[in-house]
């Protein structure tokens, strides 16, 4: 073989292995939206609003009480997202008042917060929240909603009553 042939048949061998590359870019793409689209459903339906928080009396509030058992913390990530956003990913074992705890430690710091989820997921949630806050307030909100969820936990304390 000649070097003109060498080269064009190389040339041939890059121009099918890009088009494999896209043709897989594409499929990781179309799987990549698929995926997203059903984690986006999900959300929507673990979806908690905080500016309107709705405590149902169910026989087992009655009963049990809201505070029947502690927010147990796995994770609490502060950080700051410049032009007054923090964002607080809080990581908590799930448990059947969870959901209501962490509302009322979030109304305990009068925060503004711009938008929050809670994801359910093999025994834990989830709660992101994007909340409106100068840089220097991000680095007390980390200890402020600990003390917030420590204060919720202690049964003596006038925020579990």
């Amino acid at each position: 073989m000649d070097k003109a042939s060498i080269v064009k048949d190389a040339i041939d061998y890059i121009e099918e292995l890009q088009k494999q590359d896209r043709r897989i870019q594409g499929e990781i793409s179309e799987l990549e939206s698929e995926t997203s689209n059903k984690n986006s459903i999900h959300l929507q339906h673990e979806t908690f609003d905080f500016s309107k928080p709705k405590r149902p009396t169910t026989l087992d509030e009655q009963q049990y009480g809201y505070h029947s058992s502690p927010i147990d913390v796995l994770e609490l990530r502060v950080s700051s997202m410049g032009d007054k956003i923090v964002v607080v990913n809080l990581t908590c074992i799930k448990r059947r008042d969870t959901m209501v705890k962490l509302c009322d430690v979030f109304e305990s710091l009068n925060i503004k917060i711009i938008t929050a989820n809670i994801f359910a997921s093999s025994g834990t949630l989830l709660n992101t929240a994007f909340i409106e806050a100068d840089e220097e307030e991000s680095n007390l909100l980390k200890l402020r909603i600990e003390t917030a969820i420590a204060s919720l936990n202690n049964r003596d304390s006038p925020m579990s009553s």
